[in-house]
Parts: C-alpha cells; sequence; structure tokens
C-alpha cells in the first residue's frame, strides 16, 4: 500500500490509520474486504484487502484460524447447512399412547375417514394427517382413523374425510 493513500485517508478521517483499521478490525470485527469497502464508502479511495491484511501483520494484530472461522459463519460469509445430516421421522416419532389412540377411534365412530370401513372390514389405524417427517405431530387434531388398505396407500385416493 502505498505511504500517500494512508495519509490520504488519516487526513480525511481525522485519525491516523492504524488506528483507523484497527478500531474496525476489533471492535467492529470486520474483516480485510469489510474494511476496504468501509475506508472507500468514506474516503473514496481504494485500497486492496490484501494491504490491509499486510498492515494488520505487520502490526501483530491477527484473528485466529477459528475465530476468522466462526466470525465468518456469524456473518454468514459461510454456511454448513448442506452438510447437516437430515433427521429421520423415525427418531422423532413417538408411539401414540393408547388413550389418545382410542380417543382417535371413538372421535371418528371407529370407521375409517376415507371410505368407512369398520373394524369387522379390515384393520383400524392411527394416521397422521400431517406427517411426522413433515413436522406433524401426535396431537388429536393431527390423528385420524384409516384402514390398513387406505393407509398403505392402496386404497381410495382422498384428502379429506367423507
Amino acid at each position: 500500500m502505498r505511504l500517500n493513500k494512508m495519509k490520504s485517508i488519516s487526513a480525511l478521517l481525522n485519525h491516523p490509520f492504524d488506528d483507523i483499521i484497527k478500531g474496525l478490525y476489533l471492535n467492529k470485527t470486520l474483516a480485510s474486504q469489510e474494511i476496504s469497502d468501509e475506508l472507500f464508502r468514506k474516503t473514496k479511495i481504494l485500497i486492496t484487502s490484501r494491504s490491509i491484511q499486510r498492515r494488520l501483520k505487520q502490526m501483530g494484530i491477527i484473528r485466529s484460524f477459528s475465530q476468522a472461522f466462526n466470525l465468518s459463519i456469524k456473518k454468514g460469509r459461510k454456511s454448513y447447512e448442506h452438510l447437516r445430516k437430515t433427521v429421520k421421522s423415525s427418531s422423532l416419532r413417538k408411539g401414540i399412547a393408547p388413550k389418545l389412540r382410542f380417543q382417535v377411534f371413538h372421535r371418528d365412530g371407529y370407521r375409517c375417514v376415507l371410505c368407512g370401513k369398520t373394524a369387522q372390514d379390515d384393520l383400524l389405524v392411527i394416521d397422521h394427517i400431517k406427517p411426522v417427517a413433515g413436522g406433524g405431530t401426535n396431537d388429536e387434531k393431527n390423528l385420524r382413523t384409516l384402514c390398513r388398505e387406505c393407509n398403505s396407500g392402496k386404497g381410495k385416493v382422498l384428502l379429506e374425510p367423507v
């Protein structure tokens, strides 16, 4: 970085150049590119981020790798969402309590809400309206009675109860 650019920035901002970049780097936790952009916005003098990095290193002010890494994640420059493992619905799924199961069967009249079959016609099961994998819960409002055939997707394809 040329000395005259440093002097020009110091004169325009009425502070020593080293104090300016030190304050932006430490107090505002800006990266060198952000410091370069900030100085350009205030003074219209272009300084490369590499020049700022060199100057900070000369002053003995550098972040550790972990500090820089955590700061980049915090500021949204890096994202590792794509590396997260998806949560399987089996780990979210909790058993439906027998009392709740009985309440749902009773509410639905011991009939499949899609085709109307009873327990004598087919095995009745409890179904989640909004799947557990899609954020559904075991709340009574999210549960309904279906026959085994409708629940497996081989029966009538209706979204709403009859």
